[in-house]
């Protein structure tokens, strides 16, 4: 996940400063075809366009309509209509394919990161990584636990 921060130095003025990495896994061509940094804020994915993610950790219809806090049956028709998602949605999707593309570059594959996030971690209450990343605060921890790893703390 990216942030930015404004950081005052007097006189001299802010300074803004980026930390993250605005990588995305799923999603890249969908960024990159944003024609300035700031439509990406106006970005709604299509329910369509959400399953490759879904698969990826492996969630069941119940799995998504929990996370998107839907009827399964709404799941349905959003498939046929091709539903573009509300911006909350879309970015918690985001912010999950920026976590995947994050532990993608630290795991050296999806597959090795799948089986990490498929397996019980003690130091997120041993629950599984995907099963945290139907909440957006769940997704936020997987990032820092990710993140302690690339620093070289033992998850």
């Amino acid at each position: 996940m990216t942030h930015t921060w404004k950081i005052s130095f007097g006189e001299a003025g802010a300074k803004t400063i980026h930390t993250g990495n605005d990588s995305y896994y799923f999603f890249q061509e969908a960024i990159s075809m944003a024609s300035e940094p700031a439509a990406v804020y106006d970005l709604a994915v299509t329910f369509q366009d959400t399953g490759e993610i879904f698969d990826f950790l492996d969630f069941t219809q119940q799995d998504v309509s929990d996370m998107l806090e839907v009827d399964p049956s709404t799941l349905s028709r959003w498939r046929k209509e091709d539903k573009k998602l509300n911006k909350i949605l879309t970015k918690s999707i985001l912010d999950m394919d920026q976590v995947i593309a994050k532990g993608i570059r630290i795991f050296g594959s999806e597959e090795l990161l799948s089986q990490w996030l498929q397996s019980e971690n003690i130091s997120l209450g041993d629950q599984k990584p995907a099963t945290l990343m139907k909440n957006p605060y769940g997704i936020a921890r997987v990032d820092e636990a990710m993140e302690a790893m690339s620093w070289g703390a033992i998850l």
